[in-house]
């Protein structure tokens, strides 16, 4: 039996169902509990911290502030994919110390015997503050009148040009103009579980329980920042109740409890309540304005604009690959040769931005979505059509900012998708619905997405002396069923059945190194690691099966568990046997395997209805995508539903709405997370001519396709349903109904 494009049931899935998994917040282990004062204002100077009243809560075994954790360096951004050259930034430490930068920026971190008197004592630690004027809006941080910190003399973190081609040139030869502002607006990651760590030191080592999709990456940082060696340092990463890109992130109460720990000489965790949840981990919020050159016919001549990314109050551990990757992606699968756009990052008294699903690609895509549907209603032309004329016909293709688009069929794939997802149907049934009164509108769109990170992933795989197989890997599923995918590609590459293989992963001491589950990588990088590594232990078997054949390697011939050389036959198990009894115990390979960016894509339509409220629906979703080579088509599928519902959340339900004094206006009552009531009937299908990806394994990822496209083809559709343009997420009620 093949593994590889079956819909293999999910291996390790019988925990979750029967609620056996083991979250951060249910490892026992004999603990105390930290909890943080936070500031209430958006910007203030700490004139005097007062913890005596604190102190004398029943269990309250310290109170620390900035002056009693310090460390050797402050978190830095990730060197791995970014350049700290071309950035303004504090690194930043575990407490406040002097000012505070945003509502909800911690102070002083509590510990005690009890969680609940810790939150007692959090409000007995008297904070006296001196309010400093804020600035909330980006537009009004590029003004620099009020600046989040002083020393840096400016609110710019970032500013860059991207250009390619001839901009000027491309205008002067236009038969039209227009102008656009396209706003993604901010919102919150809110994974099932909030982050949590807890910390052990003991005899000079560090063990640290982390919910994170990078334990190594983690590793290094903590023994960055702390001057800890990392050989001290462990840190295993349980089961992960979702994460979305936002426990890539290295935050300051990690750190805090952290040294608390070895401060006490006694374990400490901290699993954020929901509130804390949402300040600590936000996304998106940035806005592209400028314009657009065209031809009558719809070729797009260029693109020039500016655009602006809120970092909120400091540079997280990722957020710099945001100005960074969206004008690299804004031309997308279009053969737009002319491109010129200044990128500026800024600082503003609000909470930090950190990465979300698809980090800067569903910026890029919405942006040249909302583009080619705004040319397309100018002139007229219908949304097939004008991507039919500005479509890329050959890959590889370089794209005029330098990115190397590696294989596809983007044309072809689009005319495909149409056909295959009923696209015109569906637009002649909303028209006649619409005739007779109701809202209903269709819409499509298209996206190229980067994914398959590289530069590198770690894979080892080893067969035990029974003939089992235990695969370890450098991803880092984390409900995604990653793990499975990795099993289908060794148990074809060895020809063994796949309830013989187990997966590892999340453990720095059990698995030598790794990159993690991020950017829709670990089909790509993992998968492919693990069957490289496959490769080489199958080669390993054959020496050993030639050895007890008595023969030269070259005539061992091997198929389904058996090795053959001369009509003799040994078993998989024989020569796992043998291979530990040899002088050269054992069989196992691990390796780094190097790697780069790989592009997926595809088009996507969405149906909805917009009620006599405002309120509106999507009712129906359709993808059709090119992902590579697909590892398991049930897998894939559950990425498209759920990066699809989320689509609908960033579409038309979510938005971290902050007010003019920096507060996080929003709760979980009206910080709308779309529900299984709010998600449409899917429909998901992938190419039958696949084109792969330079990985071993062929894939190209999909955990962030549909959240990527989903949201232009949903505000694509609303704008069929009721007449209006809206170039922002989310699209408001009272915007439909207006």
């Amino acid at each position: 039996m093949t593994y590889v494009g079956k819909p293999i049931k999910r291996l390790y899935d019988d925990k979750f169902v029967t609620g056996k998994s083991t979250y951060g917040d249910d490892i026992q282990i004999n603990s105390l509990y930290a909890g943080f004062v936070r500031s209430p204002y958006a910007h203030a100077r700490i004139k005097s911290i007062d913890v005596s009243d604190a102190l004398k809560v029943p269990g309250i075994v310290a109170v620390f502030t900035a002056k009693d954790l310090q460390v050797k360096e402050g978190i830095g951004i990730w060197t791995t994919y970014e350049d700290p050259k071309q950035w303004k930034f504090l690194p930043r430490r575990p407490l406040a110390e002097k000012e505070v930068k945003y509502v909800g920026d911690p102070v002083a971190i509590v510990i005690g015997t009890d969680k609940y008197n810790v939150r007692d004592a959090i409000d007995k630690v008297n904070v006296d503050y001196e309010k400093l004027p804020a600035v909330i809006k980006m537009e009004e941080a590029l003004e620099d009148k009020v600046l989040v910190h002083e020393e840096l003399k400016t609110n710019v973190a970032f500013d860059q040009t991207f250009n390619g081609g001839n901009v000027d040139e491309a205008f002067k030869n236009a038969d039209r103009k227009i102008e656009v502002e396209v706003t993604n607006n901010r919102l919150i990651p809110n994974p099932m579980e909030p982050r949590g760590i807890i910390s052990r030191y003991e005899g000079g080592f560090l063990t640290i329980w982390y919910s994170t999709q990078v334990p190594h990456t983690a590793r290094a940082e903590f023994s960055r920042v702390l001057g800890i060696p990392a050989s001290r340092i462990r840190v295993i990463m349980p089961d992960v109740g979702g994460a979305f890109g936002s426990k890539v992130n290295i935050l300051p109460e990690d750190v805090a409890v952290v040294l608390s720990s070895i401060k006490l000489g006694r374990p400490v965790r901290w699993t954020a309540t929901r509130s804390e949840e949402m300040i600590s981990s936000e996304a998106r919020h940035n806005t592209f304005k400028g314009e657009v050159a065209f031809k009558t016919d719809g070729t797009i001549l260029g693109i020039r604009g500016e655009l602006i990314v809120d970092m909120g109050a400091y540079l997280t551990y990722t957020s710099p690959i945001q100005p960074v990757i969206i004008p690299l992606m804004i031309p997308g699968p279009y053969k737009i040769q002319n491109i010129s756009v200044r990128s500026r990052a800024v600082y503003t008294n609000t909470p930090p931005i950190t990465m979300y699903r698809g980090a800067s690609r569903p910026e890029a895509t919405f942006i040249i979505e909302r583009i080619m549907s705004n040319v397309a209603d100018e002139l007229g032309i219908d949304d097939v059509t004008i991507r039919e004329r500005n479509m890329i016909t050959n890959t590889p293709y370089v794209n005029p900012l330098g990115l190397k688009y590696d294989s596809g069929d983007y044309l072809g794939l689009l005319r495909e998708g149409v056909k295959k997802l009923e696209y015109e149907k569906l637009k002649a049934w909303a028209k006649a619905m619409r005739e007779k009164g109701r809202k209903v509108g269709v819409g499509m769109a298209f996206y190229l997405e980067m994914s398959g990170f590289g530069p590198w992933e770690f894979g080892e795989v080893r067969v035990t002396e029974t003939g089992d197989v235990i695969v370890t890997t450098g991803g880092t599923p984390h409900g995604q069923g990653g793990e499975t995918g990795i099993a289908q590609v060794v148990a074809d590459e060895l020809q063994i059945d796949i309830d013989r293989i187990k997966v590892i992963w999340g453990d720095t001491e059990v698995v030598a190194s790794g990159m993690g589950t991020y950017g829709s990588r670990t089909a790509a990088a993992a998968a492919s690691a693990a069957k490289v590594a496959a490769t080489k232990v199958l080669e390993k078997m054959k020496r050993f099966a030639a050895k007890m054949l008595k023969v030269d390697v070259e005539e061992v011939k091997y198929s389904s568990g058996e090795f053959e050389a001369n009509g003799r036959k040994v078993s998989w198990n024989e020569v796992a046997e043998f291979a530990y009894k040899s002088d050269e115990p054992g069989v196992f390979e691990q390796l780094i395997l190097p790697g780069d960016v790989t592009y997926p894509y595809g088009v996507h339509i969405a149906v909805v209805e917009v009620d006599d409220y405002g309120i509106a629906k999507v009712s129906e979703y359709k993808a059709y995508d090119d992902i590579g080579v697909v590892i398991n088509p049930a897998l894939a599928e559950g990425q498209v539903h759920g990066g699809a519902t989320q689509a609908v959340g960033q579409a038309i339900l979510e938005e971290a709405i902050i007010n003019e004094e920096g507060q996080l206006a929003v709760t979980y009552a009206d910080y709308l997370i779309p529900t299984a009531v709010e998600a449409p009937k899917f429909e998901s299908y992938f190419s039958e001519k696949p084109h792969a990806s330079q990985y071993p394994s062929g894939a190209k990822g999909v955990g962030e396709a549909a959240l990527i496209v989903g949201p232009a083809a949903i505000v694509r559709a609303l704008e069929d349903a009721t007449g209006k343009r809206f170039n922002h997420t989310p699209v408001r009620p009272e915007e439909l109904i207006e």
